[in-house]
């Protein structure tokens, strides 16, 4: 008996991390770091690239079998250069969530980054964002486009007049010599209850008044929509969840958006 409970014991001891012990985890010792900058520098700056053809998707809480099949279908497509996922990586904002989803997004032959979701914000998986993928408002620049990713779930903060970060936003949309056209990339789009009203106007008139922006992208909704909510024409748009089976692919040739909605 006392041979038993010293190998059980010593099995514990060996395994330690591979156990979450508590939900207010933030990392362990086989948890990813820095996702988004390191497939980021992998991804590069496309100078050469004069087509810029990437993934929108989002909400992939509860759907890792449904991300596996994602994987599988945009890597069968030609062309893509990045995966985008517009937050809600997590339902609860778990660390094992966020790498369950992480560890099957492994299996993309491209790069891809991820954007804060509310759902992430849940508990501390804010803090686990920060470790695994990264800050919660980055840009980077591919084929000359300028990614602006930020977070806009104005709700888990009470809506406090400072998310979305207006100022870094205006910084992100300056005029640069790499530059010739803007995406912007968050979860919660704002025509959204849990977009901060406060912020709307100014918003969408940072947007407006940017030369060369596109078009601002989400998820959040689990539903696709194209939203057109003021007079800039520009496009607003929504990708369906993960567990609904179908992401957006968008391209960008000369300063041109399109896209397309590929279920599978």
């Amino acid at each position: 008996m006392k041979t038993f409970t010293l190998f059980f014991i010593c099995i514990i001891l060996s395994s330690c991390n591979h156990f979450e012990f508590s939900p207010n985890q933030t990392f362990d010792s086989i948890s990813l770091k820095d996702i988004n900058a390191t497939n980021l520098k992998r991804l590069g700056s496309g100078v050469n690239d004069d087509t810029v053809k990437f993934v929108l998707t989002g909400d992939s809480q509860r759907s890792r079998d449904e991300t596996v099949k994602l994987c599988r279908t945009v890597n069968a497509i030609d062309g893509i250069d990045l995966v985008v996922l517009a937050g809600d990586i997590t339902e609860f904002g778990a660390l094992k969530e966020m790498l369950w989803i992480s560890r099957t997004l492994q299996d993309l032959t491209m790069p891809y980054v991820a954007v804060i979701g509310n759902h992430d914000e849940t508990g501390r998986g804010k803090e686990s964002f920060r470790n695994m993928f990264g800050e919660l408002n980055y840009s980077f620049v591919y084929g000359g486009i300028k990614f602006i990713c930020h977070d806009t779930n104005s709700r888990e903060y009470d809506f406090n007049g400072q998310v979305p970060n207006m100022p870094w936003m205006k910084e992100q949309l300056k005029p640069s010599q790499d530059v010739t056209g803007f995406v912007a990339v968050s979860h919660v789009p704002v025509n959204s209850l849990d977009f901060d009203s406060k912020l709307r106007e100014d918003y969408m008139a940072s947007f407006a008044q940017t030369p060369g922006f596109l078009a601002s992208l989400h998820a959040h909704t689990h539903n696709h929509e194209v939203l057109y909510p003021d007079k800039s024409g520009i496009p607003y748009i929504v990708t369906s969840s993960i567990g609904n089976r179908e992401f957006l692919v968008i391209q960008i040739v000369n300063n041109k958006l399109s896209f397309e909605r590929v279920p599978f």
